[in-house]
């Protein structure tokens, strides 16, 4: 709270953004954003600053080949530091809090719950030995000097709790086959309802008459575990079923996905059929291309994950029924809503009728075989019902994200795992992280006294100092970094659709007949020709080409795209090629084959300006990238020569 580098990127206070001037269309982005940090403020006393807690706890493997050694972290961080900061381990935003011994707990019975309930009670045991602080200070309140010098009394308050499903059935006290959030009935988690959320003074009501051997029905009914001193129960101003976040990773990448739609999907369609449409998929920049298909793919990440969802309605469309399909897409769109950056009440009506037409064509999946059972009563598919209020009450889901701990894991527990010999080796983590701590804290210090002084350096010595200011702090530098001169020139331009191309042709003086034949240009002149008549409008403006006439010939072109705040803030820049098969320097390899990308071209502005989606869009195939050669006409800009598909029509 106190680190003078964070300074700009502190909150103290809650907001609500709008997207539109009226205030109708509200945005969700940052936790100070959310619903719950204005609940919190109106229960404390004025002046009170709210400290969001954000805990994460995940096991994890420290050996590799050999041993069972395992870690069990606890990290904290807080909901007042920007979440793209949070997410940098770099900036030490998130702190490691302590280790959950991780016990086989062999003196118990094996085979029965006795040793199941032995552990979870061992967890939260501990957990209110790590967090008994913030009990005090979450109902009085601890001065801190913070960010920008000022005193604040700050509110240290439980927000959010990052886990995978098994973890917050352990925090929530629950069974693994129930929803740690809300009391629906393990039968019901396949149908589109609500049901009532989960109460802390309810739950510890009949965990405390099951302790008396009382025997509530409700604890049968909700599904809990004889966990009779829960870790929150002295917490102040918390729920912890609401603190419970989404989590995208396991939840919708690895659970929701690659458990069950592709499953279902391969079971439908074949898995020959789904490798061979990942094959022949045309790769693109950006996509990557499957060459052997996703069955061979035997140790597959998030990251697979999410370059498999980018293609896979496109390796669905025409293998399986309209109904499937529609039910598969709809899967796939509330997935990528989910990862919004920053969501808008626009957004999440949106995520929510994708929500609702998959549930309205999943059967589709029952009635064609895909799915064996005849219900869809899986807890992952249950959770999705909660990601809408979970981003209404704490802000986009990137911000409590499981990657984040996931990442952590390297630098808090394997990398002090290594540095040891394994003997003893919690003792070793721990004392090698604090000595490594602590000379992250002092490489952090000087290099924050460093940067005050260049800056307090740089404002006596600039007669100019605002310009240099808005120079240096320009989201497309920090976000695209300018490896060329063109790049560089790119990114520094205002205009909304940049481009570029390469500063030399790599096939300059090229004939129009090669250009037919390679690039299939098989209407390059008349093209061109109708292309020069429009522009300049005057045929005395412009020499007409002809077969004679040689070409500069570019193999790809930079299009800088505008930022888009539901995916990232600063702009991006996209690469598209188009260039025959290239013999390879190597005669032992194959030549390199060709590449002539799709994009989506705008062909009527006004009506995609005015209507949106795909309206005013069509597909085209760049066939060709050149530049116009000086006897011909006056155009700078690089040109390009492409074949029309059939416009869109749904």
């Amino acid at each position: 709270m106190g680190n003078p580098a964070s300074q700009e990127n502190i909150a103290y206070v809650p907001e609500q953004v709008y997207a539109d001037a009226g205030g109708s269309n509200r945005v969700f982005d940052e936790m100070w954003t959310g619903d719950w940090w204005w609940e919190m403020q109106d229960r404390l006393p004025a002046g009170a600053v709210v400290a969001p807690v954000i805990l994460a706890s995940d096991k994890t493997n420290l050996s590799q080949f050999r041993g069972d050694q395992k870690a069990w972290p606890v990290y904290l961080t807080i909901g007042n530091i920007s979440k793209g900061i949070r997410r940098q381990p770099s900036s030490h935003a998130t702190v490691l809090i302590g280790y959950i011994p991780v016990a086989k707990l062999e003196c118990w019975t094996e085979g029965t719950n006795t040793r199941g309930n032995a552990g979870q009670r061992l967890y939260h045991h501990c957990m209110r030995i790590i967090l008994d602080s913030l009990i005090q200070a979450g109902k009085e309140g601890v001065e801190m000097t913070c960010a920008d010098a000022f005193i604040r009394r700050v509110f240290p308050i439980l927000a959010a709790y990052v886990a995978d499903h098994p973890e917050q059935c352990l925090i929530a006290c629950c069974n693994e086959n129930r929803c740690p959030r809300c009391t629906v009935h393990h039968t019901m988690r396949g149908e589109n309802a609500e049901s009532p959320f989960r109460s802390p003074k309810s739950t510890i009501h009949t965990l405390e008459k099951k302790r008396n051997n009382e025997n509530p029905t409700a604890f049968e009914d909700e599904g809990l575990r004889p966990i009779f001193a829960p870790f929150w129960a002295a917490f102040p101003h918390c729920d912890i079923f609401q603190c419970i976040t989404p989590d995208i990773l396991h939840q919708l990448h690895q659970g929701v996905f690659k458990s069950h739609l592709v499953q279902w999907c391969i079971k439908l369609a074949g898995a020959d059929v789904v490798d061979d449409r990942f094959r022949v998929m045309p790769d693109h920049p950006g996509l990557r291309h499957f060459k052997k298909g996703i069955s061979t793919v035997s140790q597959s990440s998030g990251r697979e994950h999410k370059e498999m969802e980018r293609v896979f309605s496109g390796v669905l469309a025409g293998a399986v029924g309209a109904e499937v399909f529609i039910a598969a897409r709809a899967l796939l769109d509330f997935i990528f809503y989910a990862q919004y950056q920053s969501h808008t009440d626009d957004t999440l009506k949106r995520m929510q009728a994708a929500l609702d037409e998959f549930h309205d064509h999943k059967d589709a999946f029952i009635a064609t075989g895909a799915r064996d059972a005849d219900h869809f009563d899986i807890p992952k598919l249950h959770s999705l019902l909660h990601y809408i209020l979970a981003i209404r009450r704490l802000g986009s889901l990137d911000g409590v994200n499981t990657e984040a701990s996931e990442r952590l894991h390297i630098d808090y527990a394997k990398d002090g795992y290594r540095a040891g010999n394994r003997r003893d080796y919690i003792a070793q983590m721990t004392k090698w992280l604090t000595r490594q701590e602590a000379v992250d804290r002092h490489e952090a210090y000087i290099a924050w006294v460093t940067s005050q002084g260049t800056a307090a350096l740089g404002a006596s010595d600039s007669s100019d100092s605002d310009e240099d200011e808005e120079d240096d702090n320009g989201d497309e530098s920090t976000f695209l970094p300018a490896r060329t001169q063109g790049i560089a020139s790119l990114l520094d331009t205002d205009v909304a659709r940049a481009h570029e191309v390469a500063k030399t042709s790599p096939s300059p003086q090229t004939p129009v007949p090669q250009l037919e034949k390679l690039h299939n240009a098989v209407n390059f002149i008349p093209a061109l020709n109708t292309f020069l008549l429009n522009f300049f409008g005057d045929p005395t403006l412009f020499t007409a080409p002809n077969q004679h006439d040689r070409f500069s010939i570019f193999k790809s072109l930079l299009i800088l795209s505008p930022a888009k705040p539901h995916v990232h803030n600063g702009k991006r820049l996209n690469r598209l090629r188009a260039f025959p098969s290239l013999k390879s320097k190597n005669p032992r390899l194959p030549a390199k084959p060709a590449h002539f990308d799709t994009a989506l071209i705008i062909e009527d502005e006004e009506k995609y300006r005015r209507e949106g989606g795909i309206s005013g869009l069509r597909v085209a195939e760049l066939r060709v990238i050149f530049k116009l050669p000086s006897h011909l006409g006056s155009i700078e800009e690089p040109l390009v020569y492409l074949h029309w598909f059939r416009p869109l029509n749904a």
